[in-house]
């Protein structure tokens, strides 16, 4: 920075090569447990009416809804992109860190060595399971019938 006019700052991603599908998944799922956590916090503040049943935080700033959201622009939601932007930016920040990038690196890599299963193994494995299920279901019914009927004949 100093005097230098031709030296630029430039902010680079942690070796953007690698762990792209690991980093990629971290965000999208991480972000959207953010937009649904700002999604809350936008009608939690729509509820804040005041004495008046106008309180500031829900007074329609536009007088009408917003083309795309088909809401109208409140202080509320101004508020929520507000903070839905800044938590994205820390996320983002936060995944592209040294030591978290490579655990996620490290992961992807480790899930690329994995044998994974065929299609028509999986789909057996499948059908095991459900047999099982469906055997331990019928089981079940039968004891309880059975009890039932001991109950209501014998007992009660």
């Amino acid at each position: 920075m100093g005097g230098d006019t031709n030296e630029r700052v430039e902010m680079s991603k942690y070796k953007p090569d690698q762990g792209s599908y690991a980093r990629t998944t971290a965000f999208v799922l991480l972000g959207s447990l953010v937009c649904f956590g700002c999604y809350t916090l936008y009608f939690f503040l729509m509820s804040f009416r005041g004495d008046g049943g106008d309180g500031l935080l829900v007074q329609d700033l536009s007088g009408g809804n917003l083309p795309v959201l088909g809401v109208p622009l409140t202080w509320s939601l101004i508020i929520t992109l507000a903070f839905t932007t800044l938590c994205l930016l820390s996320l983002a920040r936060v995944l592209g860190r040294p030591n978290v990038a490579d655990m996620l690196i490290e992961s992807e890599t480790e899930m690329r060595k994995c044998t994974w299963p065929s299609w028509g193994e999986t789909f057996n494995a499948s059908m095991v399971i459900l047999v099982v299920m469906l055997f331990f279901t019928a089981m079940l019914a039968g004891m309880d019938f059975l009890l039932n009927r001991i109950m209501k004949d014998y007992v009660f």
